[in-house]
């Protein structure tokens, strides 16, 4: 794995995760709590998400070879996935495939959102569950996964931060600001996506290549 390609995975994965919109969420499900709660809910919404992001490394591709599922499929699954993601982004609104209405529901009536919905799946939402997998069976090694690992340890402990000072980075940005972004991010995620379904047909349908 290549320092390019390094930065590629850091990039994409800060993308999928989309941290200015799910602060915004995270202050959305919280802002009735008292602050201590919230830095609580913060630090263990990062513990779910590096085990989720390790697990996923270590686990995703042997999953889909069980599942009798193609790599080239996938990739075609996980660009449409991402697509339809980076367009609701595009419209500065949240996926429904990450998060609903329905999601601010149950939440209310859960002791803790720190690993559902939190961590799972508005954080690590099928976009970043196919940027993972993919990124797994690409780089199947057990160095590269240790790397990949390593690396997802780090993502998740910066968005960890991100929530755990969530009021304040809110009140700094502002509310315009974090749609403007989040619109950025959903261009490019929507140009990932168009390169993942490129790659999962053109592997699908050698002839086309």
């Amino acid at each position: 794995m290549t320092y390019a390609e390094t930065v590629k995975f850091i990039v994409a994965m800060i993308i999928m995760m989309n941290p200015l919109g799910s602060l915004s969420i995270f202050i959305q499900l919280t802002h009735r709590y008292p602050i201590p709660h919230q830095r609580k809910t913060a630090l263990s919404a990062g513990l779910a998400m590096t085990l989720i992001m390790v697990l996923t490394i270590w686990l995703g591709a042997e999953i889909l070879d069980l599942l009798g599922i193609t790599i080239s499929s996938f990739r075609v699954a996980g660009g449409i996935i991402l697509f339809l993601s980076g367009f609701a982004m595009l419209q500065s609104r949240e996926s429904p495939l990450n998060h609903t209405p329905a999601d601010d529901v149950a939440a209310e009536q859960r002791t803790s959102i720190a690993i559902v919905p939190l961590a799972l799946p508005i954080i690590i939402g099928p976009g970043a569950m196919s940027t993972l997998v993919i990124a797994s069976n690409d780089y199947s090694t057990f160095i590269f996964k240790s790397w990949l690992s390593f690396l997802c340890i780090l993502l998740a402990l910066g968005m960890m931060l991100i929530l755990y000072f969530g009021p304040t980075i809110a009140k700094f940005i502002g509310d315009s600001v974090i749609k403007v972004i989040t619109r950025i991010m959903g261009m490019l995620i929507m140009a990932i996506a168009a390169g993942m379904l490129a790659n999962g047909i053109t592997g699908l349908i050698p002839a086309l290549r």
